[in-house]
Order: structure tokens, then C-alpha cells, then sequence
């Protein structure tokens, strides 16, 4: 008893020591500016007339259903007054709390003290996390009651009776169903996981029933809530695509997508998943010689096709090209890596899938693989159905070619989990020093691009207040999407948005657009009719664009380009630019 009680201290020490240098290195990246981050503009507009009124309000932007993550960001309204810092900081306890139950629930799954710690890491210093964590963004606050529901889940399976394995399992779905009206990918806890759960327990008297009952009433309250959702004034509840409706250049994408994001998530648990490289020693010949002809047949489609990792971009901070991006105004000039560096680091990536993929063939070749996956071990049955069935929702959206990044958040505790408990039991007790490096080299990019992801829009508001200076009203100004997005609902109430059902009329197709060419043209500015724009914030002059006298914002990067600029530049009415006084009226000149 004493020493399960030194190791439960020891266990929650490593915890809150990784959730401590989270908030170091976050901290450090200093993530503050006062605009929205991504599609977060929207949501912090909900929160704010939610501290002002206690009415949930959408504004035609937001596909989530936000729910508790409102009132909690309005809490910190209440408290602090409102800015956009105030409400985005309000994601940093939850980030921290998953941080804290996924090293718990690492501990729980048998994961060693060493791999429990680089896993945590891996995770809460990922490029990916650590910007999501400083937004309003709905991910981090999914994540967490993701991990909430998994944790319940764990307490159920432990349990020492059945009626206290029957209350884990329903704290377990009530967390998912009020937790999942934030993210409703969380409701996949309710709906999958519980179940799961249920049938792993059903030896027990009564907990089968249960779980059965469980499924069933979150079934009801998943139909209630997203019944609710799509009858409030300008949500946008999304639907299944109708398949008939769609036209595909490829009937191969939709599963392309959905591998580049499996590969997108093996390049976040890299940090972990890199400790089997070594491990290569223990594979057969036939199958090292299937990892080298891959692995050639991988390089060889990498230098034809000019694509390598990150393969899906959005929140990432190492994007395929900073030349895309600079020519988009509502784009961050990322920092990009050679070619040469993206393309190593790609082989690696699979690489270590590969080899992984040899060493559990090896394993499995002489097991009766049915009998081994139904074991008594929980962590098939709490992680694996969770996993294909979230998978299979990213169908939908891969046939509408809209998969970002930041979905494999949802899966990269799972995966970690998967890949350090497989290692303890197939290789070694602790993951090489290599895995250490790895999360070092990753906490650099996460912290490094958090901070000048906030310093981008620093300069950006800069540049946008000098021209107000000189009397320009925000609606004149094209800063955008978070910028513009923010200038339509302060000003228009709502988003023009196609996808508004009600109230019937709400989106104006006909609104006008700045008619300029192709490379000066904003995708955004169908949804923002209040916008007129005389001027734009740009990476790098425009041909298409009139130059100003603004002088152009220098911003520090802590990733090459070290030294980034925004410049402002006029959006003529037609015609080709000139070089007139920026400063007067352009239907002037």
C-alpha cells in the first residue's frame, strides 16, 4: 500500500512539473494580441453578449454549438472586463487540466513514469496545441472533455463494484453530453466510448444495461441539442453531405485527405513514435526489405509530386510554401522549411510508422490476433472504437475536401497512448533518448510559432491603426479574416454567410466585392458586405494594388524570415494602380 502510494505522488509530481512547463513556454511565446485568432472571432463575440445579456447568440460564422465554452469565456468577461485577450486566456486552465488528466490517464493505462512524462509533452508543446491553447478556438476545450470522458472511463473499468462501476460510467456520458455541446466531436464519448466501456465491463451484472440505457439517453440529448442548434438565429448546424450533390475530379481524394491527416498525426506523435526507429533490428529481413522499397517508392512520388509533411496545413506551424501564403492578405507568412529538410523529415515520419508496422506484424504473426485484442486489457476497448469511429466522421468532410490539421487533435492523446504502451510491451520498459530530443525540437517550434503567430498580428493591428489614425473608418479597411470578420458582426450583425437557414433571406448574394485580379482577390469578402475597402494589409507589395505612403510595420520573428514586414497598400475601383496620394479618397483621384 505504501509504495502504490509513493508511486500516486510521484505520478501526480511529474504532472503538474509538465503542466508547469507548459505555462512557462507559454508564457514565453507571449500570446497576446487584440484580435481574434483564426475562426475564433466569432465564438468571442458570442461570449461577449453573453456576459452581457445571458443569451447564447450566434452571428452566421460559428459550426459548433459552443455551449459551456461561452459562459466560461464570459465568466472571464465578467471578471476582467472584455478583450480578446481576456476571453482567449480562458482556454489556458482547460488546456493545463487536459494536460494534467492525460499524464493521469497515462499512468492509468500502465504507460512508465519516463514515457508518461515525454507523452505529456508531446502533446502540451506540440505546434499544434500550444497556439490552439492560446485561442477561443473550440479544440483544446473538446480535448479536454475528451480526456475527462477516457479518465471516467478508467475509473468504471477499475471500479470495485458494479454499482460504482455503473456511476463512473454515468458521470462518464453526462461529461461527454454537457462537455460535447462545445465540440461535438466529444459526443463521441457518449455515443462510442461508453458503450465500449459497457460491453469490455459485461461480465458484471447490470453494467452492460446501463451503458445500454446511458447510450441511449445521450443519444436523445445529442438529437435534442443539435435540433436546438439548428433552429437558433444564424447557426450554421452542418449536415452530411448529399453525395449526389457532389462533383469530385477525383474519386480518390476524399481518402487521400483522410491518409494525409493520419499522416498529419504521425507527425505530431513523431516525438514518440521516433523512438521505434532504433527498434528496426528486431524486424525480419523480408520485412526491413518492404520498409526500403516503400520508403524509395515513397521519395521517388515526394520529388514528383514537390509534397512532403506537413501534407495538410491550418494551425502547423511549417507550412508547404511562405510564397502562397505571402500572396493572400487574411494569410500568416509561416515559417517554412526547405524542401530538402521537409522532405527527410517525411521519410522519417513513415519510416518510423513502417517499422512500427514490422514490429507489430512480427508480433501479431503467431497470435490468435482476435483473442489477443479482446483481452482483459481496457485500453483496446476505450481508445480503439473511439478512434475508428472518429476517423469515420472525417468522411464527410473529406468529401467536401475541407480536412484541416487540427482535427488529429482530437486523436493525438490516443495515439500517443497507443504507440508508448505498445512500445513498453513489444521493446523496452522506457522510450530512447532520442524521444527527449524530439520533444526539445518540437517545444521550440511550438513555442517559436506561437509567438510569432501573435507578434504577425501585433504588427498587423499596427499597420491597420495608422491608416485609422488619418480618419479612415474600419470599414474601410480590408484586415483579414479575423480583422474583417470582427468589422461585419460589430457592423452588420452577422456574417453574410450561404449557409445561414434561418432566418430565411439572411445572406445577400449579390453583395459587392473589390473587383481586382486574381492575386489581390480575398475569398473572405463575399461574407463581409459592410466592408468597402480602400486599403489592404499585405506580406509584400502587390502589382494588382496601389502603393501608399504608409510607411510598412517591421515585426522580430523568432523563426526565419527573422525580420517580416506588413505593408499597406490601396485597393483601386478599377483599373490598374497608380501612384496618386493614398490619402485621399480614391473615388477621387
Amino acid at each position: 500500500m505504501q509504495a502504490l502510494m509513493v508511486d500516486r505522488t510521484n505520478a501526480t509530481r511529474n504532472g503538474v512539473i509538465c503542466v508547469f512547463l507548459f505555462a512557462v513556454c507559454f508564457l514565453v511565446s507571449w500570446p497576446v494580441a487584440e484580435m481574434g485568432f483564426n475562426d475564433d472571432w466569432s465564438y468571442i463575440k458570442s461570449a461577449q453578449v453573453f456576459a452581457q445579456t445571458g443569451h447564447l447568440v450566434y452571428n452566421g460564422w460559428a459550426t459548433a454549438m459552443l455551449g459551456w465554452q461561452i459562459a466560461w469565456g464570459a465568466l472571464f468577461v465578467r471578471i476582467f472586463g472584455f478583450s480578446f485577450t481576456a476571453v482567449k486566456i480562458s482556454t489556458l486552465p482547460i488546456a493545463m487540466g487536459a494536460l494534467l488528466l492525460f499524464h493521469i490517464i497515462q499512468n492509468r493505462f500502465g504507460i512508465s513514469p519516463r514515457n508518461a512524462v515525454i507523452g505529456t509533452l508531446t502533446l502540451g508543446l506540440s505546434p499544434m496545441f500550444m497556439p490552439l491553447a492560446a485561442s477561443y478556438m473550440t479544440d483544446v476545450p473538446g480535448l479536454f472533455v475528451e480526456l475527462l470522458c477516457l479518465y471516467l472511463c478508467q475509473r468504471a473499468v477499475a471500479a470495485s463494484t458494479r454499482k460504482a462501476a455503473i456511476a463512473w460510467l454515468s458521470c462518464a456520458a453526462a461529461s461527454s453530453l454537457v462537455g460535447g455541446t462545445a465540440r461535438q466531436i466529444a459526443w463521441l464519448g457518449v455515443l462510442v466510448m461508453v458503450p465500449a466501456t459497457g460491453w469490455f465491463l459485461r461480465k458484471r451484472r447490470g453494467v452492460l444495461l446501463s451503458s445500454s440505457f446511458l447510450w441511449a439517453g445521450g443519444f436523445m440529448g445529442v438529437l435534442w441539442c443539435s435540433h436546438w442548434f439548428a433552429a437558433q438565429p444564424y447557426s450554421i448546424p452542418e449536415r452530411i453531405p448529399n453525395l449526389r450533390s457532389l462533383h469530385l475530379l477525383d474519386p480518390a481524394e476524399p481518402l487521400f485527405l483522410i491518409l494525409s491527416e493520419i499522416l498529419c498525426l504521425m507527425l505530431m506523435v513523431f516525438p514518440v513514435l521516433v523512438g521505434w526507429l532504433p527498434a528496426i533490428r528486431r524486424a525480419k529481413m523480408p520485412d526491413v526489405l518492404l520498409i526500403t522499397y516503400t520508403l524509395l517508392i515513397w521519395a521517388v512520388y515526394q520529388l514528383l509530386s514537390k509534397s512532403a509533411l506537413p501534407w495538410i496545413g491550418n494551425i502547423i506551424l511549417l507550412e508547404f510554401s511562405s510564397e502562397r501564403d505571402a500572396t493572400a492578405v487574411w494569410s500568416f507568412q509561416h515559417f517554412s522549411l526547405p524542401f530538402a529538410a521537409r522532405f527527410v523529415g517525411s521519410l522519417l515520419v513513415i519510416a518510423a510508422a513502417l517499422v512500427f508496422l514490422a514490429i507489430a506484424h512480427l508480433k501479431f504473426r503467431h497470435v490468435d490476433t482476435p483473442r489477443f485484442l479482446a483481452r482483459r486489457d481496457a485500453a483496446f476497448w476505450l481508445l480503439g472504437p473511439f478512434m475508428l469511429s472518429y476517423l469515420v466522421l472525417l468522411l464527410p468532410r473529406a468529401l467536401l475536401a475541407d480536412i484541416l490539421d487540427r482535427y488529429a487533435l482530437g486523436l493525438l492523446p490516443f495515439a500517443i497512448i497507443i504507440f508508448s504502451r505498445l512500445y513498453q510491451d513489444w521493446v523496452a520498459r522506457d522510450l530512447p533518448v532520442i524521444c527527449v530530443f524530439t520533444v526539445a525540437l518540437y517545444a521550440v517550434l511550438g513555442i517559436a510559432g506561437t509567438h510569432d503567430w501573435f507578434a504577425w498580428q501585433r504588427a498587423r493591428l499596427e499597420a491597420i491603426n495608422e491608416v485609422r489614425a488619418t480618419g479612415v473608418r474600419r470599414t474601410e479597411i480590408q484586415g483579414g479574416l479575423e480583422y474583417d470578420g470582427w468589422t461585419q458582426i460589430e457592423n452588420g450583425e452577422h456574417v453574410n454567410n450561404p449557409l445561414i437557414e434561418f432566418p430565411k433571406g439572411s445572406f445577400n448574394p449579390n453583395s459587392e466585392v473589390p473587383q481586382v485580379a486574381e492575386d489581390c482577390s480575398m475569398a473572405f469578402a463575399i461574407y463581409t458586405p459592410v466592408v468597402h475597402p480602400r486599403y489592404s494589409t499585405v506580406f509584400q507589395p502587390k502589382w494588382c494594388l496601389q502603393p501608399t505612403q504608409f510607411a510598412p510595420v517591421q515585426y522580430h520573428a523568432w523563426l526565419p524570415p527573422f525580420r517580416r514586414t506588413i505593408v499597406v497598400q490601396g485597393i483601386p475601383l478599377s483599373g490598374p494602380a497608380d501612384t496618386s496620394d493614398p490619402r485621399q479618397p480614391l473615388a477621387e483621384k
